[in-house]
């Protein structure tokens, strides 16, 4: 029997309804991976961000081009991109797979929930832990230099070089660009299928 709304449940699918009863994030998986793919596009801040750092903050802490120092933080943004945009892409792979494959078996139903479970939260929290906390920081000096001081009298070094690997504000913009808008260009391929 339908409900008020016009919904009437026996025209779902047995997945749909296992699905709606037991996803973590109740979103379609294509929305999950678009909020994903802004979640990595975000990254392409980081080289705007530090570029624009004041005067007094660049003389303090960097040698030369802000955007062309490598530093930890930006390995961070970097992390956060791309757990980002790989879960993204791997929910449209999950869509794709469930629009044009057959309704998964019983026993295929929990590993396709599970499987986009994890996808979600690799994408959410770790995505936009890493982004947020990244771009946050590589921000901070927008502050001034006695927020910095601050920042570093609490154990943090925003600014802190990073030699062994050479991640650099510029690279994160990059692959924050690239990997954003494949996940969001995958979307809209997957959509209108």
């Amino acid at each position: 029997m339908p409900n008020d709304d016009g919904f009437d449940p026996t025209e779902r699918s047995e997945y749909e309804l296992t699905r709606s009863a037991n996803i973590i994030v109740p979103m379609p998986p294509l929305r999950k991976a678009r909020i994903c793919g802004a979640l990595a596009l975000l990254g392409s801040l980081a080289a705007p961000l530090v570029a624009t750092l004041p005067a007094a903050v660049r003389e303090a802490n960097f040698a030369g081009p802000p955007a062309a120092t490598s530093l930890g933080v930006a390995a961070v943004a970097l992390a956060g991109t791309i757990a980002a945009g790989g879960a993204g892409l791997g929910l449209v792979a999950l869509q794709r797979r469930l629009a044009r494959g057959p309704e998964p078996t019983d026993d295929a139903v929990w590993s396709f929930l599970a499987f986009e479970d994890a996808l979600t939260g690799v994408g959410f929290v770790t995505g936009g832990l890493g982004v947020g906390v990244g771009l946050s920081l590589l921000a901070s000096g927008h502050w001034g230099v006695e927020a910095l001081a601050g920042l570093r009298r609490n154990g943090v070094e925003p600014y802190l070089r990073l030699s062994t690997v050479p991640v650099t504000p510029r690279l994160v913009t990059a692959v924050a660009l690239a990997v954003g808008l494949a996940v969001l260009a995958a979307t809209v391929a997957v959509d209108s299928e």
